[in-house]
């Protein structure tokens, strides 16, 4: 393999990373054709060890493959034409200069991330558009921010039942360096204040913030609940950091969907008082079931609000449960592997859970937990 010629394509897909995160911007067609060849790029030239999260490149990897990503990344990238600036969707996260950090400085970062070198966190606005109060969903995708199944899908079907969605695009990087750095739930943590702090002009209400995470998606807010903390500042972990007015505001959650969790144990023990009303769904063909069903039997062991569904049948990855993305009908449904027969009662989970979300939103929601003790 021609070291320069992988440097090429390596730093081309690097510079597409912005369309991942640009999840209002452009037609949902166009859109999803360019996550198809990211995706594909990816597995072309990677694989990800799931147990360490390392990523090393492939062994057969060849120059004509090399050619043939990087064509395919070149003719989707000049078929985009957005339909509004991308940037008008964003809210940045830290000041430019100013940005805390845990156990990684920012030059290994570059070196473990798989984001441009101009990357900045950020959310991704999908709002209401009729100008009322609405709940806001902070959601966080799994493995490398997976926007096309699990970060524009799920914001438009909030949007689409009455809720803010805000898709968080924060620092993610390969290795078990990285899983352990508090980068992730920083990230978090500044966003819910942002939320809190612009709650008025973005017609959120601020006592009404969720997260929803997926697979890896879920780390940020385990390490914020369990290691960071809501009222923690950033300078206590990086003390090169310099606080603003946002750092003091409350970073509690109000609401926790953990969907297919993937990266459990953890190193902290739980804080159960920490933990907000918890819906956890996942299938019980999935890889990381038999590591997760602790954590959510200690949920309910130490008497926190926790409504859990397993669905029979069912593997990792299945977002919204939406059919389209198991058949022909969507670009990224070509590339996926489909792990048995298709379950359909997993189309219906979303259903239940604004029924949840409606119920633990509701001002009359007045269970206090966790709860003293079990009903009788």
């Amino acid at each position: 393999m021609n070291q320069e010629l992988y440097q090429k394509v390596a730093d081309y897909y690097k510079s597409c990373r912005h369309y991942n995160d640009e999840t209002a911007a452009y037609p949902l067609e166009m859109w999803e054709n360019m996550m198809a060849s990211l995706y594909k790029a990816f597995e072309n030239m990677y694989v990800l060890e799931r147990e360490s999260g390392n990523t090393v490149i492939r062994a057969d990897l060849s120059d004509e493959k090399l050619e043939e990503i990087y064509k395919d990344l070149k003719d989707a990238d000049e078929a985009m034409e957005a339909l509004h600036n991308p940037e008008s969707d964003k809210i940045y996260l830290w000041k430019e200069q100013n940005m805390p950090w845990d156990q990684i400085d920012e030059e290994e970062w570059d070196e473990l991330t798989f984001d441009a070198e101009d990357f900045r966190p950020h959310l991704t606005k999908h709002l209401v558009d009729d100008g009322k109060i609405h709940p806001a969903v902070i959601i966080c995708g799994g493995r490398y921010r997976c926007n096309g199944k699990e970060g524009r899908p799920i914001a438009e079907l909030l949007v689409k039942n009455g809720y803010h969605a805000f898709i968080l695009n924060n620092r993610m990087g390969c290795g078990e360096k990285i899983r352990h750095s508090l980068e992730r739930s920083l990230d978090l943590q500044r966003a819910i204040r942002i939320i809190r702090c612009q709650a008025e002009q973005l017609h959120v209400d601020p006592m009404k913030i969720a997260f929803w995470g997926l697979s890896m998606g879920n780390r940020p807010a385990i390490d914020l609940i369990n290691r960071l903390g809501y009222q923690s500042n950033p300078h206590d972990v990086d003390d090169n950091y310099y606080s603003d007015e946002i750092d003091n505001l409350d970073a509690t959650l109000n609401a926790y969907i953990s969907e297919y969790p993937a990266t459990f144990p953890w190193e902290a023990p739980n804080n159960y008082a920490g933990f907000p009303p918890v819906f956890g769904v996942m299938g019980n063909r999935d890889f990381s079931i038999w590591r997760v069903m602790p954590f959510f039997t200690d949920l309910i062991i130490n008497k926190c609000a926790l409504e859990l569904h397993i669905y029979d049948g069912v593997s990792h990855g299945f977002g919204t449960g939406d059919y389209r993305f198991e058949t022909g009908d969507s670009p990224l449904a070509k590339l996926t592997e489909v792990s048995g027969d298709y379950v359909k009662a997993r189309e219906e989970w979303t259903l239940i859970l604004f029924l949840w979300m409606e119920r633990v939103f509701s001002d009359d929601y007045t269970y206090k937990w966790p709860i003293e003790q079990l009903d009788n």
